[in-house]
C-alpha cells in the first residue's frame, strides 16, 4: 500500500473556502430565478399575456357590455443538458496540489457558465441552444442596429458615447425595476475608464452620476467577451429570469476513492443556463463600433 495516500477534504469543506480567481457574471441574475430539475430534457413553460387594446373604455348607463381583453398565449423551451469533467488524482503521488488544480477547474467552469448565459453556445440568435444575454431570439429581446460613435478628439469621442448610452438607457425608462448597465469589449472599455479631455472626471463617474443609484454600470469580463464585439446591454433585473438545472451550477459534485486501482476521482458538473425576457426591451443591445 502506499504510504502517502490521498486524504480528501468533504466537498462542502472545499467549497466553503473556495475562493474563485474570475468573477463571474450569472450571479447578478440569481435573485430573479428558476431552478429546474436535475434531468436531461427539455422544460416547456407557458406565458399569457393581454393582447390588442388593453386600456379602459368609458361606458354610461346604456351599455349593456363592457370591452373584453383578449389573452393569447406563448410557449418558451429551456433545453435542459449537462457539461462534465472528472480529474483523476493517483494514490501513488502526493495530494499536494490537487486542490489547486480543483480549484482552476472550478474558475474555468464560472467562465463557462458565463459563456452559456451570454451565448447559448451559439454564434448568432438563430442558432443559441437556450436564449442568452448577448445572443436571444426572445420575443421579448430587443436588439439594435449597430451605431459608430463619432470620431474626433477623445473627448468627441466620450460625449458621443453618453450620448448614445443614454438613447438606449431612455429605451428601458418606462421598465420600473433594478438595471444593470452592462459595457463589453476592450475599446469601449477602455473608454467607460477613460477621463474627459483637459479634465480629472471620469467618464465612468460621470456616467453614474447621470444614471444614478437605479442603474449599476458593470463591465463585461473579457474572457467571455466575443471577439472583436463592442457596445452595451441595458438589463432589468426585475424583468429577466433566470432559468437552470438544481445542482447544476459550478461546482464539484462528487469524490472518492478507489483504493482496488490506487487513484482518487473528483467530478465536475454544470448545467444549461436560459435567460427569459418577461417584458418588451426588459434587454436592449446596442452593438456600436469606434472610427
Amino acid at each position: 500500500m502506499p504510504t502517502n495516500k490521498v486524504q480528501l477534504r468533504t466537498v462542502e469543506e472545499f467549497m466553503s473556502d473556495f475562493q474563485p480567481v474570475y468573477k463571474p457574471l450569472f450571479p447578478l441574475f440569481l435573485d430573479k430565478s428558476q431552478a429546474h430539475t436535475a434531468e436531461v430534457g427539455e422544460a416547456k413553460f407557458k406565458r399569457a399575456e393581454a393582447v390588442g387594446d388593453i386600456r379602459a373604455h368609458r361606458i354610461t348607463p346604456k351599455d349593456t357590455a363592457i370591452k373584453q381583453i383578449a389573452v393569447g398565449e406563448g410557449s418558451k423551451t429551456f433545453k435542459k443538458y449537462f457539461l462534465a469533467n472528472q480529474f483523476i488524482l493517483s494514490q501513488l503521488k502526493s495530494r499536494e496540489g490537487a486542490e489547486d488544480v480543483i480549484a482552476q477547474v472550478l474558475d474555468e467552469h464560472n467562465k463557462q457558465a458565463d459563456d452559456l448565459l451570454l451565448l447559448g453556445e451559439g454564434t448568432s440568435a438563430g442558432t443559441v441552444q437556450n436564449n442568452g444575454l448577448y445572443w436571444s431570439a426572445d420575443p421579448n429581446y430587443r436588439l439594435e442596429s449597430s451605431a459608430a460613435v463619432a470620431a474626433g478628439t477623445a473627448s468627441d469621442h466620450l460625449k458621443d458615447m453618453h450620448s448614445k448610452l443614454m438613447a438606449t438607457v431612455a429605451l428601458g425608462d418606462h421598465l420600473s425595476g433594478r438595471k444593470a448597465l452592462i459595457i463589453y469589449g476592450s475599446t469601449a472599455g477602455t473608454k467607460l475608464d477613460s477621463l474627459y479631455a483637459n479634465t480629472d472626471r471620469p467618464f465612468k463617474g460621470v456616467l453614474s452620476e447621470v444614471l444614478g443609484s437605479e442603474i449599476s454600470v458593470v463591465k463585461l469580463p473579457s474572457a467571455v467577451t466575443p471577439s472583436s464585439a463592442n457596445g452595451w446591454i441595458l438589463v432589468n433585473l426585475d424583468q429577466v429570469k433566470l432559468h437552470y438545472i438544481a445542482s447544476g451550477l459550478p461546482k464539484l459534485a462528487d469524490q472518492g476513492v478507489n483504493d482496488e486501482k490506487l487513484y482518487a476521482w473528483f467530478n465536475f458538473l454544470l448545467g444549461s443556463m436560459m435567460l427569459e425576457v418577461l417584458a418588451d426591451d426588459a434587454i436592449v443591445r446596442q452593438p456600436v463600433t469606434f472610427a
